[in-house]
């Protein structure tokens, strides 16, 4: 009777954390397509693929997935992307909060900095300026500020998003406006890949010399 009793109660489970899967997955595909239009004139970033995220997998009564080797995953165990089940954590109650807070929650700041940083990897930006180009769009996107990355590279982003208008992270996917803006920011993330001379010194912090004392 307790065999049978425990047998439903992980079945039950196994369904419940599948359909949550399922659910966080179809999520990700929405806000794909939301960027991929918001990025359009940079490129097409293609598909939504699962396979290129910690969405998990299901097996047996867990679902699980090893963490992937990523430029968005902070060396800290602790930090709120690196278990393989944060993201779809993540996405479950940035969509729940969704109605109320907008995008302007902290779980849409990490949902967003994986979906960017993914997109603009198929679009030729690599290591640290796919992970900065994501921090930034999720900064704009969310009004939150991820714990890593380049904090001048995040500025910049910002200051170019938001040149000549009012600071306002409820803007649309879809409007030209905003497609121009991450147009010419992508544009000078990749001078700046491609450009290290450049990118030093445009980026980089200028070194203050203190005077000795004496």
């Amino acid at each position: 009777m307790e065999d049978g009793v425990l047998k439903i109660s992980i079945d039950r489970i196994y369904e419940e954390r599948k359909r949550e899967l399922e659910r966080a997955i179809h999520i990700a595909q929405r806000e794909w397509e939301n960027i991929r239009v918001s990025l359009e004139l940079c490129g097409d970033i293609g598909e939504f693929c699962k396979n290129d995220f910690m969405i998990g997998i299901i097996e047996e009564d867990v679902i699980i997935r090893e963490p992937l080797i990523s430029p968005t995953k902070s060396v800290s165990g602790y930090s709120p992307t690196f278990y393989p089940m944060y993201f779809v954590r993540n996405l479950l109650l940035m969509d729940q909060k969704l109605p109320q807070y907008g995008y302007k929650t902290v779980e849409a700041l990490y949902v967003f900095t994986e979906l960017v940083t993914k997109a603009v990897e198929r679009l030729g930006l690599l290591g640290k300026f796919s992970m900065a180009f994501g921090n930034g769009y999720a900064y704009v996107r969310t009004g939150w500020i991820a714990e890593k990355g380049n904090p001048w590279e995040r500025e910049y982003f910002f200051k170019m998003f938001f040149k000549g208008r009012k600071v306002d992270y409820d803007w649309d996917f879809h409007w030209t406006s905003v497609k121009e803006r991450l147009k010419r920011i992508f544009q000078k993330f990749m001078e700046w890949q491609n450009d290290p001379n450049l990118y030093a010194r445009e980026v980089r912090p200028k070194v203050r010399v203190k005077p000795m004392m004496v």
